[in-house]
């Protein structure tokens, strides 16, 4: 009893096996037209169109592996025409069935299979079109469809040569041909054409052979301006990689009109004759962009009052620590909290006190030059970052946003009055402390201005390091 799944039909399968006459046949391109199709849309390695013999399963068209056959009790397909039906397998590896495999169990070994099974006109399953992967995976429904899409051509080709067979003259034989192929050939050409993605198809010197219509509409040019460019007039710098390899890389492509966009760029390199050619996807990540742009400036805003949050002041400050040092110019930190703050929240609500720091946010934005910094820090705790001021000027300003701060605020029907503390650190052209160091020496000159009465200002001392 053998150790793999023999179909009910097996004598007969066989018997049609023969008749065809393809096993240890030559290349043909009707195949491996498929099969380079199904590596590159599904962007997997290997590709394969196998049939299942007696003992053996030999390879019609392979892209990816060298071997003509593998033993039967080695065929993933063959429990794919057990079954007549798709089968996936997202690793191989973890499967009873196939972990033994000689093909699997290595550290290099197959991983994620997807198999459709092959059948002849009467619907006696042959072998299986197969896209494999060293790496496991996950197929989606578009690709499973598109993988089936493309095991029906090669269908249409096993049940032409069942046609040819039957043809009494050699004119009959060649229309039918003639028609069949001009049918496949549109439909592969369909399966390009309709690709979402820019699809573009390079020869050995890096010239553009292929183009579908989704390329047309990125780079605005038609399929035929764009035969014969070169790769590096539409997309660059871009290195393409040797045959047998893929790549994924992000890179700005250039439109006809000088326009530039970022795109993501697939690659797959194969040999064809004594050249490798490459298939290239591209895909158009300018929405990508902006979202991550706009996520990176929301993790650096405070949502509240819309300032720079302490994730932008830690950016920021040793930037302009930096500058410093450059300069010559000193720059001065101010640390400010709210005084009353807490009794405005309890006397009107929280509602209130979100207004009341939307509004002394405001009003600190507008008292400082575009090239100074506000921060809030969190709660009702500010900092305003000045750079190319000295002490003298630094305390004065502060004062001035003591005042700022407590002209009266309307909350609606209500009018709250707050008043701050600063606390001033000036950082020179010789000091060596951190922007930490810096940060703190403010914020303590901040809690020494509160204790002495509030709503006034402190020059950071010797003793606020600590």
């Amino acid at each position: 009893m053998s150790d793999y799944p023999i179909p009910a039909d097996e004598q007969a399968r066989l018997a049609t096996l023969h008749e065809l006459e393809l096993l240890d046949t030559s290349a043909e391109p009707a195949f491996d037209r498929v099969t380079r199709l199904v590596s590159r849309l599904l962007e997997v390695p290997v590709a394969l169109v196998t049939l299942i013999d007696a003992h053996r399963q030999w390879l019609k068209s392979r892209v990816g592996l060298d071997v003509e056959s593998t033993p039967r009790s080695e065929s993933v397909c063959n429990w794919t025409i057990d079954q007549r039906s798709p089968l996936v397998i997202e690793d191989l590896s973890q499967d009873p069935r196939f972990a033994h495999f000689s093909g699997v169990n290595r550290h290099d070994g197959l991983r994620f299979y997807a198999g459709i099974p092959l059948y002849n006109s009467a619907g006696v399953a042959l072998g299986s079109l197969c896209a494999v992967d060293h790496q496991p995976r996950r197929i989606d429904a578009e690709q499973l469809a598109t993988l089936e899409d493309l095991a029906a051509i090669i269908n249409q080709e096993i049940q032409l040569r069942e046609t040819n067979q039957r043809l009494a003259t050699l004119v009959a034989d060649h229309a039918e041909t003639h028609r069949t192929l001009h049918a496949r050939e549109t439909e592969l050409r369909l399966v390009i054409d309709t690709a979402y993605d820019a699809y573009i198809g390079l020869d050995g010197e890096g010239r553009v052979t292929d183009w579908n219509r989704a390329a047309g509409h990125m780079f605005g040019l038609s399929r035929e301006a764009a035969l014969g460019m070169s790769i590096d007039q539409l997309i660059g710098p871009l290195t393409l990689p040797f045959a047998g390899e893929r790549s994924i890389s992000e890179a700005m492509a250039r439109r006809h009109d000088g326009h530039e966009i970022p795109v993501e760029v697939r690659m797959r390199a194969f040999e064809l004759g004594a050249d490798t050619h490459c298939s290239i996807f591209v895909h158009d990540i300018t929405e990508r962009r902006q979202l991550d742009a706009l996520r990176d400036q929301e993790a650096r805003q405070d949502v509240l009052t819309g300032l720079p949050n302490r994730r932008a002041l830690d950016e920021r400050l040793p930037e302009a620590m930096a500058r410093v040092i450059r300069s010559g110019k000193p720059l001065a930190l101010l640390f400010m909290d709210l005084d009353g703050f807490k009794a405005v929240n309890d006397d009107y609500g929280h509602d209130a006190g979100d207004a009341l720091l939307r509004e002394i946010a405001r009003r600190l934005l507008d008292s400082v030059r575009k090239t100074d910094h506000v921060s809030r820090l969190a709660g009702d705790e500010f900092v305003v970052l000045l750079e190319g001021i000295d002490i003298i000027d630094a305390e004065a300003f502060a004062g001035k946003l003591v005042t700022l701060v407590e002209a009266p605020v309307a909350l609606g029907e209500e009018v709250a009055e707050v008043s701050t503390s600063i606390g001033v650190a000036v950082h020179g052209p010789g000091d060596v402390r951190t922007a930490a160091a810096l940060l703190k020496r403010a914020d303590v000159a901040m809690y020494t201005a509160k204790r002495a009465g509030k709503a006034r200002v402190h020059l950071a001392e010797d003793d606020d390091d600590s």
